[in-house]
Formats: C-alpha cells, sequence, structure tokens
C-alpha cells in the first residue's frame, strides 16, 4: 500500500514528535517501501550518508531542517496530484526548494512538476531514466547536463534559461564573499 504525501508527512512527524527510535523505525519502513536506500536519500536530499546512518541508528536527534530535507525528497514523490501534462525538473536540491508549488497552469492546462534532485551528471542520467519511467512527459533541466541526458530518454529536454539578473544578483554575492576574505 503506497502512502500519499500527505500521510507520509503525518506518519514521520507524528513518529518523530514520539521519538528518535519511533522516527527511525518510520523512515526505515517509508525507505523500505520505496526502494530507496540511504545513498538514494542522501543524494536526493542533500544529507550527508553518516548523518542519515546516524538517525536511523538512532544516535543523533534529528534536526528540524534536516527533517525538512527529508520530507522535501520523500513526499513530493508520493504526491500524485492530477494534471493534464506531468514535466520533471532535474536540478540540485537548493534549486527545487526555490520551487513554490508543484502545479502551475500554462497555455490552459494543468502542469503538475515533478522534483527529481540531482547532483552530479551520473545522478541527473539516473533522474532522466527514472523520470521517463514515472510517466513524466517532458524535462526541465540545467544546460551542462542536458545533451548527455537526452542521449538516454525519448522526451522532449529543454534547459532551465537563466537570466541576466540571476547572474548579476550571484556576483553580487560572489563579489561580497571576495570582500569579506581581504583583511582592511
Amino acid at each position: 500500500m503506497e502512502m500519499s504525501g500527505y500521510d507520509l508527512y503525518d506518519a514521520l512527524i507524528s513518529a518523530a514528535m514520539e521519538s528518535n527510535e519511533k522516527f527511525a523505525e518510520m523512515l526505515r519502513m517509508v525507505m523500505k517501501r520505496k526502494g530507496i536506500t540511504v545513498r538514494d536519500l542522501s543524494a536526493g536530499s542533500g544529507i550527508p550518508v553518516s548523518t542519515i546512518n546516524k538517525m536511523l541508528s538512532e544516535e543523533r536527534d534529528i534536526r528540524l531542517s534536516t527533517f525538512r530535507e527529508v520530507i522535501r525528497y520523500l513526499a513530493p514523490q508520493s504526491v500524485d496530484l492530477e494534471g493534464d501534462i506531468a514535466v520533471g525538473l532535474i536540478a540540485a536540491r537548493p534549486a527545487l526548494n526555490a520551487l513554490s508549488k508543484h502545479q502551475y497552469p500554462v497555455r490552459g492546462k494543468k502542469v503538475i512538476v515533478k522534483e527529481y534532485p540531482a547532483n552530479n551528471l551520473e545522478e541527473a542520467i539516473i533522474c532522466a531514466i527514472r523520470a521517463e519511467r514515472d510517466g513524466v512527459q517532458g524535462l526541465v533541466c540545467a544546460s551542462i547536463v542536458a545533451a548527455t541526458v537526452e542521449k538516454f530518454v525519448r522526451i522532449p529536454i529543454v534547459t532551465i534559461k537563466v537570466e541576466e539578473s540571476n547572474i548579476i544578483e550571484s556576483l553580487i554575492i560572489v563579489v561580497d564573499k571576495i570582500l569579506s576574505l581581504k583583511p582592511e
């Protein structure tokens, strides 16, 4: 029996509120049902393997930020939203976190966006294959991986459009970091 995203969220938060032992038990059960390994959870959530192992062995209290990353990785995959078109978004977890919702109206259609977190080219390829198997009808990803990913799937791929304002914002951040390193 597959848990919905909302049931999964409720089960994990209830277990976390009860004890580390219950949370670890529930997380192991969810991972087993979904066929997710510790490495999968680490790659998808951005949480180090060692931290996940400590949570599963009850050696560590789970931090709220870590809990959110676990939920973001596990729950969106479970939420079966209905729409006219399903599109997969392959990106690093911080970029996926910028997405405020998973359903958008586009050209009169209800488009469902499914997240596929990837931190390197190999993970992006795996995510693309998984997305196609999940039934998404197209993919959006970074241009640096698009040329390779398109060799592995038969669905349309579009690259994320980067605006000048995004680049300028990043330039400002990097200059601030550089200036903070220089002695005055």
